[in-house]
């Protein structure tokens, strides 16, 4: 088995500076809080294309940036993986997405505030600029801070290319619904998959709303409970693999990244959706929305030295 996943792999998302707050003991509201602030990259389509890149795969990111210490922290985080930053627009006068996020002692979210203004500038007419990295990408990725016109041109495009989608919030998550035939693999949660159909109910009879309207494979995330992954061919569930939670920031990131890196890595699907769940175990255990660690040696030898050399694609 090879550690190497040659795919060419363009992510289409945001890129923010993450500010995270984390309390030394109880959250008190109203009052100043002792703890540790710390600066770091993140950005949902950004930490999937540094987890992507960890996992073996050959990445570039689209996005775009703004003239300040954002701008500079972003650009070294994704040089210092490997991630390509030549398609990365910068724009003039806005600042760079900033996301805000106060954790309790435990290291759960309590509250965050997330200014992604400038993710709205990325226009059809801004991603045409770019046609070459759509044309040499064998699969695209794209999340759901996208403009809904975005999402569309992309996915009415380059609808010949495997196109993957992670549905980032309830309140952002409807604007995949035109585009979900179009879906390879969708990641979402019960909030986000209700939010999508208009609908509630259980999260097996939603993944298979989803999958009823034309995603192929639903990625649906229980957050603590674990996961489900529905396609044509059946029914999979994953229960969380218990670890240590230092941050709950980036894991549903890592949890799509390793499910997309893992379909090349394994060939059942219950093994991939395993592979997924450690990934997303082994971030919540980092204090980085992407642990710096990451790799398929380490998942493998932390995670799944059970599975035969045999569940490995070569």
């Amino acid at each position: 088995m090879t550690n190497t996943l040659p795919l060419r792999t363009l992510i289409v998302g945001g890129a923010n500076l993450d500010i995270t707050g984390s309390c030394f003991a109880r959250f008190v509201p109203g009052d100043s809080n002792p703890g540790l602030v710390k600066n770091s990259a993140g950005g949902v389509g950004r930490n999937i294309a540094e987890n992507l890149q960890r996992l073996g795969m050959n990445c570039s990111l689209l996005t775009v940036l703004g003239d300040d210490i954002g701008q500079a922290l972003i650009l070294r985080s994704c040089t210092d993986a490997g991630v390509d930053t030549g398609p990365i627009i910068m724009h003039p006068t806005l600042t760079t997405g900033t996301y805000m996020a106060i954790n309790n002692q435990l290291g759960a979210l309590l509250a965050a505030i997330a200014d992604m203004a400038i993710i709205d500038t990325l226009t059809p007419d801004q991603l045409a600029l770019k046609a070459a990295y759509f044309t040499q990408a064998d699969q695209i990725i794209i999340e759901a801070n996208l403009p809904e016109n975005s999402i569309q041109w992309i996915c009415e495009q380059h609808s010949s290319k495997p196109i993957c989608a992670d549905g980032v919030s309830a309140a952002k998550a409807p604007r995949l619904r035109s585009v979900l035939a179009h879906l390879d693999v969708l990641k979402v949660n019960s909030d986000e998959a209700a939010a999508i159909l208009q609908e509630t109910g259980d999260d097996l009879a939603l993944a298979e709303k989803l999958h009823a309207k034309g995603v192929k494979n639903v990625l649906l995330s229980q957050g603590p409970q674990g996961v489900i992954l529905h396609n044509q061919d059946g029914t999979w569930y994953k229960s969380a693999i218990k670890g240590d939670n230092e941050n709950d920031t980036g894991a549903g990131d890592s949890l799509f990244a390793g499910f997309v890196a893992a379909r090349h890595l394994l060939k059942r699907p219950a093994d991939q959706l395993e592979f997924a769940v450690a990934c997303a175990t082994f971030t919540l255990s980092s204090t980085a929305s992407v642990n710096p660690k990451l790799g398929v040696h380490e998942i493998r030898q932390l995670f799944l030295s059970h599975l035969s050399k045999g569940a490995w694609c070569s």
